[in-house]
């Protein structure tokens, strides 16, 4: 099916077969994840000489890797040889990555440097000097977020993300030095029967959260009460917080890119982080500047694999049109006091972990949707998603953006949006 037939700009409308068609799903790789800029790794896993991490571009296995000079480099986790994945870890600090199946050696640049039984070869079978783990054209790094695309000929990083960086500036100013570390408090990753596309509608979806984790927020609340009555305080009645109730925007940033804004999590922590703390920022960026740092008060994605949160990155790896692959990261602020680094490790592992009363919910809807999504061959049916909450509603910044509340489907759409320039680019235009 063509672009057209499946995304619905106008009407907000995405047909279930981009969610279910293995031709779609093939058509993705080529033109979003292969022609784009992917992100594939944060700076602080990469810290020293030797530093590798592995990860994926759509399906392209790859290898990120931090060489004796300093220089990052992505290359494809595949010998010259015969395509054998030549690292299975996911992290680690390596000069040298060896194929177990023929004994092909390549060094952290991806240069072959060892052949077994190369006598043999006879001469000019084997040019070195071509014969390696082929390097990625374009390797880029923003805000210690570092992007890498297959297309030689992709534009500047800088100009994709756009108006995404106030934002990833902002991200790397949660500590009054701005240092954040990634993995450094563990990780962990889930798969789900469902399209890759569902885990990106919903890292920046406002609407969901007052249905869907009610009962998470009761958890909270409970728990609140019950630490509040074993210290001795005086009972404090909440009523579970709803982001309708809020003055809280969502935005479409351009190019895929997107954030919803949550003001109530700035709100909590700074009630709950030493004042010496809140002093320390203030004095590192402006009293001013505090209220939009701690948190930080919004969550962004950034098309299109990525999602950042306060304390955790979210990358995105699709397996097929009907299975997904999420990896989260725990960010971890290792110069703050130990009180508000355990605060953050606590938020994270209660919403977000496979125990968590949140992050699970999500993916228990995702296979929810998929297996609703098996309707659309009965051709009786109407095949449509809606994506039309607010669509009339959205107006434009003075920077370029566009905005509405955040409960509306703005969001949802930015990713629609790019989905459509990026499947349609090259093709005519019916």
């Amino acid at each position: 099916m063509k672009p057209e037939e499946l995304v619905d700009l106008e009407r907000g409308r995405v047909h279930m077969h981009a969610y279910t068609d293995a031709d779609v799903f093939r058509e993705e790789m080529r033109r979003i994840f292969y022609k784009t800029w992917v992100f594939v790794a944060h700076d602080s896993e990469i810290g020293v000489s030797g530093d590798y991490r592995t990860t994926s571009i759509g399906q392209v296995p790859v290898i990120v890797t931090r060489d004796e000079d300093g220089e990052v480099h992505v290359m494809v986790n595949r010998c010259a040889h015969r395509g054998t994945t030549v690292c299975q870890r996911e992290k680690g600090n390596a000069n040298f990555f060896k194929c177990e199946y023929h004994g092909w050696v390549y060094n952290n640049r991806g240069d072959l440097t060892g052949v077994s039984l190369r006598r043999g070869y006879s001469e000019g079978e084997l040019a070195h000097s071509r014969i390696g783990l082929q390097r990625l054209p374009r390797v880029e790094t923003y805000g210690g977020l570092v992007f890498a695309s297959l297309d030689p000929n992709v534009g500047s990083l800088s100009d994709h993300l756009g108006l995404a960086k106030p934002y990833i500036d902002d991200w790397n100013r949660q500590t009054p030095d701005g240092v954040l570390e990634v993995q450094a408090g563990g990780s962990y990753r889930f798969e789900y029967n469902g399209n890759w596309k569902l885990q990106a509608e919903n890292n920046t979806e406002g609407y969901h959260p007052d249905f869907l984790h009610q009962e998470a927020v009761r958890v909270q609340i409970f728990n609140s009460r019950r630490a509040r009555a074993a210290a001795g305080k005086p009972d404090a009645p909440r009523r579970p917080t709803r982001i309708a109730a809020m003055e809280s925007n969502g935005l479409d940033l351009g190019n895929g890119h997107n954030l919803v804004e949550t003001p109530q999590v700035s709100v909590l922590l700074k009630k709950r982080y030493p004042a010496q703390y809140l002093d320390d920022m203030a004095r590192a960026y402006g009293v001013e500047a505090v209220d939009s740092l701690i948190g930080p008060p919004w969550r962004l994605n950034v098309f299109p694999n990525l999602a950042l949160g306060g304390s955790n990155v979210r990358v995105i790896q699709p397996l097929a049109a009907n299975r997904t692959m999420v990896r989260q990261y725990f960010v971890d602020v290792p110069t703050a006091p130990e009180a508000v680094r355990a605060l953050r490790r606590d938020q994270e592992q209660g919403f977000y972990g496979q125990a968590g009363y949140g992050g699970p919910d999500d993916v228990e809807m995702f296979e929810r949707m998929q297996e609703g999504f098996a309707s659309a061959d009965a051709d009786v049916l109407d095949p449509w998603l809606l994506f039309n909450r607010q669509l009339e509603s959205e107006e434009r910044t003075p920077e370029g953006a566009l905005v509405a509340d955040s409960t509306s489907e703005i969001t949802q759409r930015a990713v629609y949006r790019a989905w459509y320039a990026q499947m349609s680019a090259g093709r005519e235009r019916p």
